[in-house]
């Protein structure tokens, strides 16, 4: 039963996921539509989607520490019904200001979905197939995009803006009532919960924890990476490539189905084959994802090998994610899994924020995308070399001290 009911909680971890999501990922499309209804430039379009990103980076941390002290259903179920509400509060809205405001709020709340689903995942899966539970549960963040772009276009063009964010709320709601129905706390989980240590006293252990420094900066030049990708690479392969704008979007759609098929194999790769050394695969996972940005522009004009690339780049630049996370928590104190989880999080979202108009700065500077992109792919091929630096070290040292 117990093995069962494992699998069950991954599937309901993903919905949630996927609902919360729905919201966040929705406000893309849903920039585009106020532009139309408002009349709005595109910086204050482009603040629509930031808003809601910026809101994780101020709760993230907060909802971590609630996690390793109470557990994670009251918090993702209720912060998933509260990010819903929050979602429906947006048709009252009709000034940008006001807007903004309540994006903020949004964000604040989806924080408790971005971080308690891999730390719930983290608890039921303890070691075996620990990676390919949260390469699932990742998926949701995919999914959740594809259906708020195809459904909430849909319901903009046939009903209404309102109509759009009713659909959002209750889909959010939704997510949050199934996680409180079906999820359980793990029962060799209930007496960790219980410890006093306090949030300052987590915070200094973790900061002490100088294993996972180098995972941190993994995080950093990996996820300014994905975001340059994500809202960039149909711009630069309009310019550098001389694509129209479809043909570049439906490369753009491979990449990312690249993505979501890589954050399931790479985790199951690591599972089967990286066990108690998953820093490596993500080693290898970083130097391809350098290597097929820089000859990026040699198959720009050789259709059947840009195909190839694009989604093996997607595989490996946005695939990399649960990875990352299993290596995030193998590294943490099993009492600090959440709060350790919320800290890297809370640092890939402030690059979340800034790296796609980092970019477009550096685009500016040096007037090519492709100048830009490879100075993101020396970052990489930086935050790779430290990781396989420190790694090495620590294997020389524990072998060392069992010698001793």
């Amino acid at each position: 039963m117990n093995t069962y009911y494992k699998w069950i909680i991954v599937l309901v971890a993903t919905l949630s996921q996927t609902a919360a999501t729905f919201v966040t990922y929705g406000m893309g499309p849903i920039a585009t539509f106020y532009q139309i209804e408002w009349n709005l430039s595109s910086f204050q379009t482009g603040f629509i989607v930031s808003a809601v990103n910026i809101g994780p980076i101020f709760s993230m941390m907060l909802f971590g520490y609630l996690m390793d002290k109470k557990g994670e259903k009251q918090i993702i179920g209720w912060g998933s019904i509260l990010l819903g509400f929050s979602a429906l509060l947006l048709t009252l809205v009709n000034n940008y200001a006001v807007l903004i405001l309540l994006l903020l709020i949004v964000g604040v709340w989806y924080g408790s979905a971005q971080t308690g689903g891999s730390t719930a995942i983290v608890k039921w899966f303890p070691d075996k197939h620990r990676g390919l539970a949260i390469g699932i549960r990742q998926t949701g963040i995919p999914i959740g995009g594809a259906l708020a772009s195809a459904i909430l276009t849909y319901m903009y063009y046939h009903h209404s803006l309102t109509s759009v964010h009713l659909v959002q709320g209750f889909v959010a709601i939704g997510g949050g009532l199934l996680f409180l129905l079906i999820y359980q706390e793990p029962k060799n989980h209930l007496a960790v919960a219980a410890t006093s240590v306090t949030f300052k006293e987590k915070l200094e252990a973790i900061k002490n924890n100088k294993d996972l420094y180098p995972i941190y900066i993994v995080g950093i030049v990996m996820m300014t990476l994905q975001m340059i990708l994500v809202a960039h690479f149909m711009s630069y392969l309009h310019q550098e490539g001389g694509y129209s704008l479809t043909e570049a979007g439906q490369y753009l759609s491979l990449l990312l189905i690249g993505g979501m098929i890589g954050r399931v194999a790479i985790a199951w790769i690591s599972d089967q084959f990286f066990a108690q050394k998953r820093e490596y695969l993500l080693m290898i996972v970083m130097v391809s994802a350098v290597i097929l940005t820089v000859i990026l522009p040699l198959m720009l004009q050789a259709q059947v090998l840009m195909l190839f690339c694009c989604f093996l780049l997607g595989f490996v630049a946005l695939g990399w994610y649960s990875l990352f996370i299993a290596c995030v928590t193998e590294q943490s104190h099993p009492h600090y899994v959440g709060l350790t989880v919320s800290a890297a999080l809370t640092l890939n979202q402030f690059f979340i924020v800034i790296a796609p108009s980092l970019y477009g700065y550096m685009v500016t500077v040096f007037s090519s995308y492709q100048v830009a992109l490879d100075i993101v792919a020396i970052a990489v091929a930086l935050g790779a070399m430290n990781l396989y630096r420190v790694t090495k070290n620590m294997k020389i040292s524990k072998t060392a001290d069992q010698i001793q």
